[in-house]
C-alpha cells in the first residue's frame, strides 16, 4: 500500500519522558516508514491500531514553532529526539522538521540525545558538530544485510548506518551504537554479535548501548509474522539464560576491542 501522509497541527512539542537518562521526549512525527517489525511504538502510542505499522505518517507541521516555545520556557534536562518515531525517516527529507528542531535546541544550548536508524542524520552534521550538549546514537541490531531487511524493511541498510557512524565519529560528534534489538533466533548467534561489534569498532565508536527486544503484544505479533514469512521459527521473549548469554558475548567482543558496553535496561 502507498504511504499515507497526513499534515496535522500539534499543541506541544516536548513532553515529559520516563525513559532513563531523558527528561523530555521530542517526536516530530507519528508513525514511522522504516516499518520495523519489532517496534513497540504502536503499542505505546496506540496510533492507527488495526492498520499495518508504517503505512500512515502524521507530520506535525507546526512542530518547530511549538518546540521553540517549549524550549524558551527554560525547561531543563535532556531532550530525547526520536523516542517513539525515527526523526530521520524518509518523510524528513521533505519536511526537515528534525533539522529545524536541532537549530532551535542548539541555539538554546539544550542537551539532546538523538536516536535514529537512518544515515539521513549526516545531512545535519553541520549543526551537530561543535555541540557539546549533543549525543547521537545509531540503532543497528544486526550487521547482516539480509536479516535486517526481514525485520526493518523500510530502513537504510546496516552498511549505510555503519558508514554514517564513522562519519559522525570523524566529525568529533559524541556518537555511539545502539545495539537494538538483538533478536533471539535471528541475530543472537556468536558470529552475529561478533560481526556487529567488529563493524562498530571499525566505525570508531568507543561505546555500545545494548537494548533487548521489548515484547509488547503488537510488536511481538509483527515480528513473529515477519520471521514466519521467511521460514524462520517464531521468536520468543529472551529468557534470563539467553539474556546472560548475549551479555557475555557482547562483553567479550567489546573488551577485545576496548569498547564500553552499557545496558539500557
Amino acid at each position: 500500500m502507498p504511504l499515507e501522509i497526513r499534515l496535522i497541527q500539534c499543541k506541544s512539542a516536548a513532553s515529559p519522558s520516563k525513559l532513563p537518562g531523558l527528561d523530555w521526549a521530542v517526536n516530530p512525527y507519528r508513525g514511522c516508514s522504516h516499518k520495523c517489525a519489532y517496534c513497540y511504538a504502536q503499542d505505546v502510542t496506540r496510533f492507527e491500531l488495526g492498520k499495518p505499522w508504517g503505512e500512515v505518517i502524521e507530520v506535525k507541521i507546526n512542530f518547530v514553532e511549538r518546540l521553540k516555545k517549549d524550549v524558551m520556557r527554560g525547561a531543563d534536562g535532556v531532550y530525547g529526539i526520536g523516542t517513539v518515531t525515527d526523526p530521520y525517516q524518509h518523510t524528513d527529507k521533505k519536511y526537515e522538521l528534525t533539522r529545524g528542531c536541532l537549530r532551535i535546541m542548539k541555539g538554546a544550548n539544550a542537551r539532546i540525545s538523538l536516536l535514529t536508524k537512518s544515515d539521513l542524520v549526516l545531512r545535519d552534521i553541520d549543526i551537530l558538530s561543535s555541540w557539546e550538549g549533543a549525543e547521537v546514537a545509531i540503532s543497528i541490531g544486526t550487521a547482516d544485510e539480509e536479516k535486517a531487511s526481514i525485520v526493518e524493511p523500510g530502513a537504510p541498510s546496516p552498511r549505510r548506518r555503519f558508514d554514517a557512524l564513522a562519519k559522525l565519529v570523524d566529525a568529533e560528534i559524541d556518537t555511539f551504537l545502539m545495539a537494538a534489538p538483538i533478536i533471539h533466533g535471528l541475530a543472537d548467534a556468536e558470529e552475529d554479535v561478533a560481526k556487529l561489534v567488529t563493524e562498530a569498532a571499525g566505525a570508531g565508536v568507543s561505546r555500545i548501548m545494548w537494548d533487548r527486544f521489548n515484547p509488547k503484544p503488537l510488536a511481538s505479533r509483527r515480528l513473529r509474522d515477519a520471521l514466519s514469512a521467511e521460514g524462520i521459527p517464531p521468536t520468543a521473549p529472551h529468557s534470563s539464560s539467553e539474556v546472560q548469554r548475549i551479555r557475555a558475548l557482547l562483553r567479550s567482543e567489546c573488551i577485545a576491542r576496548q569498547i564500553e558496553l552499557i545496558e539500557a535496561f
